[in-house]
């Protein structure tokens, strides 16, 4: 990917109107995590017409988008407008967006339903995000697959829900770009992970903090939380692919720096495919990829099944047969 010739594209408005930004001075901060607090942006745009500085004071705007590149674009941020302000810096005048990923669905969606007796895990997510405004379906995954014997009670805050469901199943949710990802820890988005060396953009050496591998880079808008990275370090232990669980872009469209700082653990990781239906003809009788082939966990024994959400939807509409068992986490309880 060719690492000069910044561009970017600032999207904000509503849903009846807004405005697109191009050529004006922009500088940008946006920090994201695996965790489900929404995750933050801070934007600075130089210069806007008074009408534009109105309707954003006013709050007439409320949503933003924000994507950049050399090349291409490519989206590193979407949510809503938290709070703006403007300030002047001689002839400048500046206004400072304060922003969150889905801030306005996590703090006030909620939820007062009922999931009859065979719900499952997979069904009580989607279920659970469509009560989130403006929120949409995201990579998600479960550890677990059996059907509830009792009627799931959903009521209050969609997000505690949310927190418990992905809490038994050993996994983080989060609110990314606008849609909710639910990763457990040994799995990762189907994406093929950008290689980061002295080649591609790093800058300085990866260093090892108390959560995890931290690595700068040019700035890579092909980065994305819960998705792989391969690091090529001139030092071999800190080399391998990883999972980015913390990740910051922040650069200036006119001068400075324009990098993104990783956050990454490493492991044994199962990617986490989109399915959203099985092929034409499919039958009580037949089978799907839920995730990687028997052969994966063969070898890798200690590891539990992680089942794509999307898949395990597909596979009960389609009247498709039961996932067997895995007996493993049993037998480890019974030892």
């Amino acid at each position: 990917m060719r690492q000069f010739g910044r561009r970017f594209e600032l999207v904000i408005g509503s849903s009846s109107d807004g405005m697109l930004i191009n050529n004006l001075r922009m500088s940008f901060d946006v920090r994201k995590t695996i965790d489900k607090n929404p995750n933050p942006a801070k934007v600075m745009v130089y210069n806007l017409t008074r009408e534009h500085m109105s309707a954003l004071l006013e709050k007439r705007w409320t949503v933003m988008s924000l994507s950049v590149g050399y090349e291409a674009l490519r989206l590193i941020f979407a949510g809503d407008i938290v709070r703006a302000n403007v300030s002047r810096d001689g002839m400048d005048f500046i206004t400072e967006l304060e922003c969150g990923d889905g801030n306005t669905a996590y703090s006030s969606a909620r939820v007062n339903m009922v999931m009859p007796a065979g719900t499952t895990d997979a069904e009580a997510a989607v279920a659970l995000t469509s009560t989130m405004p403006g929120v949409t379906r995201g990579p998600m995954a479960v550890t677990r697959t059996l059907a509830s014997a009792r009627p799931r009670v959903y009521s209050g805050n969609t997000r505690d829900h949310l927190s418990n469901l992905a809490r038994a199943n050993g996994a983080d949710w989060s609110i990314q770009d606008g849609e909710l990802t639910m990763l457990p820890a040994s799995a990762v988005t189907a994406d093929e992970g950008p290689l980061i060396s002295q080649d591609t953009g790093m800058v300085g050496m990866p260093q090892q903090s108390d959560d995890g591998l931290e690595v700068r880079c040019l700035c890579n808008p092909e980065l994305h939380i819960g998705g792989l990275v391969r690091v090529q370090s001139i030092l071999p232990h800190y080399s391998g692919d990883f999972k980015i669980v913390g990740l910051q872009h922040a650069g200036d469209s006119m001068e400075g720096d324009w990098l993104s700082t990783i956050t990454c653990v490493g492991g044994i990781f199962q990617k986490v495919e989109r399915k959203t239906a099985v092929g034409a003809g499919a039958s009580a009788g037949d089978d799907i990829d839920i995730m990687e082939p028997d052969e994966y966990y063969a070898t890798h024994p200690w590891m539990p099944r992680v089942y794509s959400v999307d898949a395990l939807l597909a596979r009960k509409s389609y009247g498709l047969r039961k996932l067997p068992v895995d007996r493993r986490r049993f037998q480890s309880r019974a030892r």
